[in-house]
């Protein structure tokens, strides 16, 4: 079934064979908020009682592996040992969502390992493995539930840093320069021949005109096409998504121009943000809510 977050809009697909029984409730993996899940399908329709036959011997229950860990589940439980006794032990909040706990600093623990939902420190003791990654018992739920829509790779993105990026930005640069100059030589040419102060002014706002709107369709083109990259991040192996990893729209293109404008506005600092951000955001890319990555 498709469900989708009534806080943030994020939709995703949700295997009802994998819906744990008797969950109601699901954390979105993007806002984190909680939110009632829609009954079954398959519990809408009423299905006629069938004479109940009678029961059979007892007999063992077969082992069957872990939907979590890949574990071995001992009885007819749904989870195995380990993960039903992180989940016990998982606090919940007075509303019902879940409460990340203070991380274990490094200096207590030296088996210690980063969670990739929280991105904290946790003992590796207090965490689930998912086949290579790590995830503490507070962000378990929420990391099944992004595997369940598809989602579990949006950690896997590997942000390009401040320098690569001022490379790719380089010779984008040298690019635009190129046509802009060729662009202004003509118009200056054609237009201020005469000789005319009048004239002059308009070639200068013909000028100006012409180099937003090189620079939008070059944004546009490069970015919300198939390249997802301009010439410049292409040749440093770089691509720009948005935060779910998906490509970006003609629309967020041309907004993540202008406020590109507004991080070179301000003494560069729109840009010099990505040298101190987790995620080596610019202005621009929290304006838009964009990411630069490695292909």
């Amino acid at each position: 079934m498709t469900i989708t977050c009534p806080h943030c809009g994020l939709s995703g697909q949700l295997d009802d064979s994998k819906r744990p029984a008797g969950a109601t409730s699901i954390n979105c993996p993007r806002c984190k908020q909680s939110f009632p899940l829609p009954p079954l399908e398959s519990a809408a329709v009423a299905q006629p009682v069938a004479p109940v036959p009678p029961p059979l011997p007892a007999e063992p229950a077969p082992l069957r592996p872990c939907p979590s860990c890949g574990g071995i589940i001992e009885g007819s439980g749904g989870l195995c040992n380990t993960c039903e006794a992180a989940r016990n032990r998982q606090p919940v909040s007075g509303n019902g969502i879940n409460t990340v706990p203070p991380p274990v600093p490094a200096a207590e623990d030296r088996n210690s390992a980063t969670c990739t939902v929280c991105k904290g420190r946790f003992a590796q003791s207090e965490m689930v493995r998912f086949g290579e990654k790590l995830v503490c018992a507070s962000c378990k739920p929420t990391y099944v539930q992004m595997l369940a829509m598809g989602m579990g790779n949006t950690g896997d993105l590997r942000y390009a840093g401040f320098w690569i990026r001022f490379g790719a930005k380089f010779i984008d640069g040298i690019i635009l320069w190129v046509v802009n100059f060729a662009t202004t030589m003509a118009t200056t040419f054609l237009i201020a021949s005469n000789s005319s102060p009048q004239m002059a002014i308009v070639a200068a706002i013909v000028n100006v005109c012409i180099q937003v709107g090189v620079g939008i369709a070059y944004n546009v083109y490069f970015l919300s096409g198939k390249y997802q990259a301009t010439p410049g991040k292409m040749a440093c192996g770089l691509k720009v998504v948005t935060a779910d990893g998906d490509k970006l729209s003609a629309g967020r293109a041309v907004g993540r121009y202008f406020a590109e404008m507004l991080s070179g506005m301000i003494l560069l600092i729109g840009y010099i943000m990505a040298a101190f951000d987790d995620e080596k955001r610019t202005l621009h890319d929290r304006i838009c809510n964009t990411r630069v990555i490695f292909k």
